[in-house]
C-alpha cells in the first residue's frame, strides 16, 4: 500500500469524523432553539400570569402556587438552554478540532502528490539524460 493511498484512507476517515462533528453541532444548534422557544413561551406565561385574585383563600393560594409553578418552570426552561448552549459550544469545538486534524492530512496528501510529481519529473529528467547521452556516444563513434 503506498503513502499516498495510506494518506487518502486516513483523509477519507478525519473528512468522516469532521462531517459527524456537523452533524453534533446541527443537533446541538436546533436543541438551542428549541430550549429558546421553551423559555419564551414559559416568560410569556409567566407575564400574562396577574398574579393572585384577591377574594376567596382557596383561589388566592392555588393562584399563587400557579405562579411558583410558572416561575419554576421558567427557571427549569432558562437551565436547560444553558445546558444546550453549553452543549453547542463544546460541539462546536469539536468541529473545529475535527477540520484541523483533517487539514492536517489534508497538507500531508498535497505534500506527498508533491513529492511524488517531483520523482516522477526526475526520472523522466533522467531517462531523457540517457537518451541524449546514448545519442552523444553513438554519434562520437
Amino acid at each position: 500500500m503506498s503513502i499516498s493511498s495510506r494518506l487518502g484512507a486516513v483523509l477519507r476517515a478525519r473528512r468522516a469524523q469532521e462531517n459527524v462533528a456537523q452533524g453534533d453541532l446541527a443537533r446541538a444548534n436546533a436543541e438551542v432553539g428549541r430550549a429558546s422557544a421553551r423559555v419564551g413561551e414559559r416568560n410569556a406565561s409567566l407575564d400574562e400570569w396577574s398574579g393572585p385574585p384577591a377574594g376567596e383563600t382557596t383561589a388566592y393560594l392555588a393562584a399563587v402556587a400557579a405562579g411558583r409553578a410558572l416561575a419554576s418552570a421558567l427557571s427549569v426552561a432558562t437551565e436547560a438552554e444553558r445546558a444546550a448552549r453549553t452543549e453547542a459550544l463544546a460541539n462546536q469545538d469539536q468541529l473545529r478540532a475535527a477540520a484541523q486534524r483533517r487539514r492536517s492530512v489534508e497538507k500531508l496528501v498535497e505534500r506527498a502528490a508533491e513529492l511524488s510529481r517531483r520523482a516522477d519529473l526526475a526520472a523522466e529528467q533522467r531517462g531523457a539524460d540517457d537518451i541524449t547521452g546514448a545519442r552523444h556516444v553513438r554519434s562520437e563513434m
